[in-house]
C-alpha cells in the first residue's frame, strides 16, 4: 500500500511540474520585472530601437515589456494576446532588423536571469511565432 501511495505522490509532483509555466519556474512578476528594467535599458541604449518608444511614458514601456515577457513565458493572460500585439505595434513601423536586434538583447537579459537554454530556445519559439505580427515596415502584406 506505501509504494501506491508513494507512487501516487510521485505522480502529483510530475504533474505539477509539468503544469507549471516557464514564468512560475522562474519567479512570475519579479523575474519579469527585473527582465523588464534590464530590456528597457538595453533597448534605450541602442538610438535605432529607443526611437520607437519615445512618445510614449516611461512606465507605460516597462509595463508593456514585463507583459511580453510575461507572455513569452507563457504566463496565461487575458489581457495580453495576439491582437493586442498586433494593435500595439501596427503603427510603429517596426523592421526585421529591429526586431532581431530586440530579440539579441532579450536573449542576453534571460542569460543574465540565468534562464537555461532550452529554456530561452522555447521562449524564442513563442517570441519567432509573433514576429510577422510586430515587424510590419518593409513587408508586403
Amino acid at each position: 500500500m506505501l509504494n501506491l501511495m508513494t507512487a501516487f505522490a510521485v505522480f502529483l509532483f510530475v504533474i505539477s511540474l509539468m503544469a507549471k509555466t516557464l514564468f512560475d519556474k522562474y519567479g512570475g512578476v519579479p523575474m519579469a520585472t527585473r527582465v523588464a528594467r534590464d530590456f528597457h535599458e538595453r533597448l534605450m541604449r541602442r538610438p535605432h530601437l529607443r526611437r520607437y518608444f519615445l512618445e510614449i511614458p516611461i512606465d507605460r514601456i516597462i509595463q508593456h515589456h514585463i507583459e511580453y515577457i510575461s507572455y513569452a513565458l507563457g504566463k496565461p493572460t487575458q489581457h495580453y494576446n495576439i491582437e493586442d500585439i498586433r494593435a500595439q505595434h501596427k503603427h510603429c513601423g517596426v523592421t526585421g532588423a529591429s526586431f532581431d536586434l530586440t530579440r539579441e538583447l532579450f536573449v542576453a537579459c534571460l542569460e543574465e536571469e540565468s534562464i537555461t537554454e532550452i529554456d530561452i530556445t522555447h521562449i524564442m519559439e513563442t517570441l519567432r511565432e509573433v514576429r510577422s505580427t510586430i515587424v510590419t515596415k518593409g513587408v508586403e502584406r
